[in-house]
């Protein structure tokens, strides 16, 4: 999700957010003096690279520094599969240029697979339990991720085309000859939503046999669809030169590109917009074993995930109880309603045939 670019003339979703630097946080210039000490110990970092790895570096990883003295050596990561491929050859090498890297579920999955991440005993990360209950790995005592940051795709309207706001993704299904701008492929969170509405959730990706059911579903949506985007910097285009009357978007850029004049308006269906996470692993061949274990303990705190809020323009994964967010703050990245979570499970396992039966789909 957050390692997307634009084509076209489509801003990139790194290039919105870098607008949301609205976190130049008071006393900025105070955390990046770290203690003396802070050069005798360190940690090596990775993050997707442009603007989120800027963004952390420049406003999250010095709240760590200042509060455990530990030094982060930050650097950005490539591309998924060309990540893992050099990452799966480091390991092997005994030698790997991070101590931690923040990952996609798709590429946790597949990573753990492969026997790429260090397992942590939970003991080592007691704020584990700030995190929300859905976004926590609740198997055995040791933990090989740590959720780190979150994002939602949501139903997004032109709010000159569109009078009243859709409260159910069942809207998308109601006659709209060419009106929406519609994720495909065989990672499209389409086949989250249509479960969700239309049978039995999650339940029904399980099995080839309630994919078809789901993709069948999605068949009805083709007279609808202007667009089927796969890129993100289509999306955006569409929306900005009024193609679209709206269609899956991210929330976050959607409300930068409200504040920027595009008239479009955001809404949480009432069966839940789709949510996404990316985690914090470890890699085998890593080193500074203490460190990274504190910074995995420290990346559940309050503190982190507002700053992450803030500077980087993700969503929080911790209650809104715990944090001191303003209104404004966390409508901009989140939302207190239910989710629909990504099933990365299922497009890990079912990869070639979601791919597949959702172009056979289009092209029949």
């Amino acid at each position: 999700m957050m390692k997307k670019k634009a084509s076209g003339q489509g801003i990139s979703r790194r290039g919105l957010l870098k607008g949301m630097g609205i976190a130049t946080l008071a006393g900025a210039a105070g955390l990046s003096m770290a203690p003396a000490f802070a050069k005798e110990r360190s940690v090596r970092i990775s993050n997707f690279g442009g603007f989120f790895e800027k963004a952390f570096k420049e406003h999250v990883y010095p709240a760590f520094t200042q509060a455990t003295g530990i030094k982060v050596v930050s650097s950005p990561q490539s591309a998924s599969e060309q990540f893992l491929m050099q990452l799966s050859q480091s390991n092997k090498a005994g030698s790997v240029p991070m101590d931690i890297c923040c990952v996609q579920q798709s590429d946790l999955l597949r990573g753990r697979s492969q026997g790429l991440w260090k397992s942590v005993a939970a003991g080592k990360v007691p704020n584990l339990g700030n995190l929300m209950p859905a976004y926590r790995q609740e198997t055995g005592a040791d933990v090989d991720n740590v959720a780190a940051m979150g994002w939602y795709l949501t139903f997004v309207t032109n709010t000159e085309e569109v009078s009243t706001a859709p409260t159910s993704w069942r809207a998308l299904w109601e006659k709209n000859p060419q009106a929406w701008g519609l994720q495909g492929g065989a990672s499209t969170v389409l086949l989250e939503i249509t479960a969700a509405t239309f049978f039995e959730g999650g339940k029904t990706l399980q099995t080839k046999e309630g994919i078809d059911q789901v993709i069948a579903k999605i068949a009805e949506l083709k007279p609808n669809a202007k667009i089927w985007w796969t890129d993100e910097g289509t999306m955006q285009t569409a929306l900005q030169n009024d193609e679209v009357k709206g269609g899956l978007y991210y929330h976050d850029v959607s409300m930068i590109m409200k504040g920027e004049g595009t008239p479009v308006l955001s809404t949480f269906p009432q069966e839940g917009a789709v949510q996404g996470f990316n985690s914090w692993c470890l890699p085998k061949a890593g080193q500074s074993a203490d460190e990274a274990q504190e910074f995995l303990n420290w990346s559940c705190t309050p503190e982190c995930h507002q700053l992450i809020a803030r500077g980087v323009g993700a969503a929080p994964l911790l209650p809104r109880a715990k944090l001191n967010l303003t209104d404004a703050e966390f409508a901009a990245v989140s939302s207190e309603s239910t989710p629909i979570l990504v099933n990365a499970a299922v497009k890990v396992k079912y990869a070639d045939y979601l791919a597949q039966q959702f172009l056979k789909m289009l092209t029949v």
